[in-house]
């Protein structure tokens, strides 16, 4: 038996197999390429021959009624071991190699033999095409270079059927992913449906919960301001009319109307904080100048009290509430005003007084630019910064997140005024408006609150 060395013969027959060629029916597109090189080399017989590792099967087989031999007698094993040249055998009967085989010295009697090797694009030698005759020739040039040509054509055939065999597996994966992926696009719209249903059940709880924690706001702010009215009427009475007969006990009575006048404020600070809700059915297309134009005429006796100076860059338009924008600036302007070392009592610090200094400066981030532990509530590929930078008392950076806490204060009621519920109701507004707040301060350095709103 012929064999090149097993590591090429092993890569051959791997090559061979990937045509899917071997045992299968006769085509029309061989037979054709048989039958004219038979009638162009003048033989009765003419194979399309593709040699395995124990035999020789014929493609197409014209005038042999076999469809394979064994390869220990195969003409074609022989061709195949020199790729660059054909096999030209004028008289078998006079060549040692194959004289005394069968297939020679019986049916069908080779005595002429002509093969070109069948060479795919890879350089694997898959067989030959050869031509057959019971008597002694030769082929002319004309006849070999068209037996090559056919050869040729043998080879394009073999290549076409291997691409067509990959695009119908290519075709078959399609489909299969295409089947699998219609199947999983149900299954996660039947969950969406499911999760949207939910959704929309929580958000029903939730408006009803808020619109419960409204109205139980509103009752329990009239309930509770009701009796502290009182307080503060019969406390008013009794300093007009009775405090020369109160003695040390009108020390008591203001303490009293004082504690009464914090408790007030704190109410109305607790209801305007429970009365930010989300704002998605009423957003509108706001004016941030606008907003900080009214919030510095609400302010403007503070200002003038405190002489302070007031610089805002040009500020954009964003969706959102006016109202709750509006007590987002309030409260940062007021905070400013407050904590500078003047305040709005006009008290001086320590240090020499300065006049209070509030700017507001804007820019524009792309979402990557956003600085590291800025979560926006809401995602958007660009932000709008806005900074409110004021020259007041300033805080210790460890207390930039407490300060944004319902109830939290950092200095005590005796120093400065309000309830610790403003820079909450800032947080809870920019949150509304899909986007986050920062402060950075240092003591005596003033403080810079950082707005992120989504452009």
């Amino acid at each position: 038996m012929l064999f090149s060395n097993s590591y090429e013969e092993s890569n051959r027959l791997d090559a061979l197999r990937s045509y899917d060629i071997l045992d299968t029916l006769p085509e029309a597109d061989y037979d054709h390429i048989t039958s004219l090189a038979s009638q162009i080399c003048e033989t009765p017989i003419s194979l399309i021959s593709l040699v395995d590792e124990k035999r020789q099967w014929f493609k197409s087989n014209l005038g042999l009624s076999v469809r394979e031999t064994p390869r220990q007698f195969s003409f074609c094993a022989h061709a195949i071991l020199n790729p660059n040249e054909p096999l030209l055998v004028s008289d078998t009967r006079q060549d040692e190699r194959f004289a005394t085989n069968p297939l020679v010295t019986g049916e069908p009697h080779i005595v002429f033999y002509a093969g070109i090797p069948l060479i795919d694009a890879d350089g694997f030698t898959l067989g030959s095409l050869c031509v057959i005759d019971d008597k002694p020739r030769q082929l002319s040039r004309a006849q070999l270079s068209a037996l090559t040509t056919l050869t040729n054509q043998v080879v394009n055939l073999l290549t076409l059927r291997k691409t067509n065999k990959a695009l119908q597996l290519s075709e078959q994966r399609y489909q299969t992913l295409t089947a699998e992926l219609e199947e999983l696009v149900q299954t996660r719209t039947q969950a969406l449906k499911i999760a949207n249903d939910e959704l929309h059940k929580v958000n029903e709880l939730l408006t009803q919960s808020n619109d419960n924690l409204q109205q139980f706001a509103s009752v329990a702010s009239h309930d509770l301001q009701e009796p502290l009215r009182k307080i503060q009427s019969f406390g008013n009475l009794l300093q007009s009319q009775y405090a020369d007969q109160l003695g040390e006990g009108k020390t008591y009575l203001n303490r009293m109307q004082l504690a009464a006048g914090r408790m007030s404020i704190l109410i109305q600070d607790l209801l305007s904080y429970s009365r930010i809700a989300a704002i998605h059915d009423r957003r509108q297309l706001i004016s941030l100048s606008t907003v900080v134009q009214t919030v510095r005429t609400d302010l403007e006796l503070i200002i003038a009290e405190t002489g302070a100076i007031i610089q805002v860059d040009p500020l954009p338009e964003v969706l959102g509430d006016s109202i709750q924008l509006g007590q987002l600036f309030q409260n940062l302007f007021s905070n400013a005003l407050k904590f500078s070392n003047i305040g709005v009592s006009g008290r001086s610090s320590a240090a020499a007084p300065k006049v209070p200094l509030i700017q507001v400066r804007v820019q524009t981030l792309l979402t990557r630019d956003l600085p590291e532990g800025v979560k926006p509530s809401l995602s958007a590929p660009l932000y709008y910064r806005i900074d409110v930078i004021d020259n007041g008392i300033g805080f210790e950076q460890k207390y930039a997140n407490r300060i944004f806490k319902v109830f939290q204060r950092l200095h005590g009621k005796n120093d400065f005024s309000g309830t610790g519920i403003g820079l909450a109701i800032c947080e809870k507004v920019v949150a509304n408006h899909g986007g986050a707040i920062t402060a950075t301060s240092r003591p005596g350095q003033g403080a810079t609150f950082s707005i992120y709103l989504p452009n």
